[in-house]
């Protein structure tokens, strides 16, 4: 298991200790406040990745780990890289629903990434094109600049903030790219 995955792993048991699920307010709150890592906005964009990427899912709107955390320990003291959680890696157990809206094949922005979550970048870009009226290639452009401008943020982290500039409901965008219960 890599130290990132690690590190996901004991965010998630020491957020979830009591096993059960949280608002996202509720969790932002442990991050920020109780855990004392990290500022409002990177935990809300921690949270925001995280279930993009699969590590939580979300029902009814509350969200619990998508992964067995029982046993996962983290020694006194630690604490999480903030890039870990903001630029997760994509689970290995993270299903993506089919029921995105079908539209033409968009853009395909750094292709060459070898970054897994881009194989879920098309399947964004139709989504906010079909929700927030843009074109496809204005959402893809958008996200381009973000990650031209941020540097350090991954294509669909961009592709989230770009829906987030539209108005777009998050829950709506996780739903679209993450499994139901």
């Amino acid at each position: 298991m890599s130290n990132e995955v690690e590190d996901i792993r004991r965010v998630l048991a020491i957020c979830f200790r009591s096993e059960e699920a949280l608002s996202p307010d509720d969790l932002e709150r442990v991050l920020v406040f109780d855990m004392d890592w990290m500022n409002t906005d990177t935990a809300h964009d921690a949270i925001t990745a995280l279930t993009f990427a699969g590590w939580l899912k979300e029902d009814n709107g509350l969200l619990k780990p998508n992964c067995d955390i029982r046993g996962v320990n983290a020694p006194l003291g630690w604490q999480p890289r903030p890039s870990r959680l903001t630029a997760p890696a994509v689970h290995d157990g993270a299903e993506i629903s089919p029921e995105v809206v079908e539209i033409v094949e968009a853009p395909v922005i750094h292709e060459t990434s070898p970054d897994p979550r881009s194989r879920l970048e098309k399947r964004l870009i139709r989504f906010i094109s079909a929700q927030s009226g843009l074109d496809k290639e204005e959402v893809a452009r958008r996200a381009d600049r973000k990650v031209s401008a941020l540097r350090h943020c991954t294509t669909w982290l961009a592709l989230c903030l770009v829906s987030r500039d539209q108005g777009l409901e998050m829950g709506a965008i996780i739903d679209s790219l993450t499994a139901s219960s």
